[in-house]
């Protein structure tokens, strides 16, 4: 954990080129390893979507097995079943909000399953101090030491100071012919103008994998101890 105590700023309007496209979708069920083939079936309505540097898929969350309360293993038996609320969100800049809408209303074939896109509503970008991502890019043999110094370091070459780097635990996502680590991260005390800037541009070049996306997270104060 990279902790540097510093003054909270405030926080302010913020501007970007990028939104949250937020669909809602018919599909009860999902492999938990997902994110490759739910990529090749937006590509494949979405042909320019592979090649746009700014646009990302979220990993789709829903409830685990059983009750709900426990998340399946991830591997090819590894199943969600997935509730009315949840969502399929991509980010993509503003000017690819109207191709996108091409979307609504087809049915995508996601590995075995199909997944039916409905209507959309726009979420955007909010400067907030505390950013969350389900899982940046790591080596197999990378450290958590190595890894925050390796992102503390990306950061100063954006141009950016973050105090507070929190690793979370690590995971991987099956690929044809081999597996992609990632580890979460959560990073607090950022500037309203950085924050924004990382919604916008990621921070991982498997953004369309859902790596590197991070989202708005309520607090940091929920998991670190006073």
């Amino acid at each position: 954990m990279y902790w540097k105590e510093s003054a909270p700023e405030e926080q302010g309007e913020g501007k970007t080129n990028a939104v949250d496209m937020v669909f809602r979708i018919q599909c009860p069920r999902l492999p938990v390893d997902h994110a490759y083939d739910l990529l090749q079936a937006v590509a494949t309505e979405l042909p320019w979507f592979t090649e746009e540097t700014g646009a990302g898929i979220h990993s789709i969350y829903g409830a685990g097995s059983g009750n709900g309360w426990l998340r399946p293993p991830r591997g090819q038996d590894g199943i969600l079943h997935l509730s009315k609320r949840v969502r399929l969100i991509l980010r993509v800049p503003q000017s690819r909000v109207e191709q996108c809408v091409a979307l609504c209303g087809v049915m995508l074939q996601v590995a075995d399953y199909r997944l039916m896109v409905n209507s959309y509503s726009l979420r955007a970008i909010q400067p907030t101090p505390t950013l969350f991502a389900r899982g940046v890019t790591t080596a197999v043999d990378e450290t958590e030491a190595s890894f925050l110094e390796r992102i503390h370091h990306n950061l100063l070459d954006l141009g950016m100071t973050v105090p507070k780097l929190l690793p979370g635990l690590t995971h991987e996502i099956q690929l044809p012919g081999q597996n992609l680590r990632v580890r979460s991260l959560l990073l607090a005390d950022v500037s309203a103008s950085d924050s924004v800037k990382l919604q916008e541009i990621g921070f991982d070049e498997n953004r369309k994998l859902g790596c590197g996306l991070f989202v708005p997270h309520k607090s940091v104060a929920s998991v670190v101890p006073t």
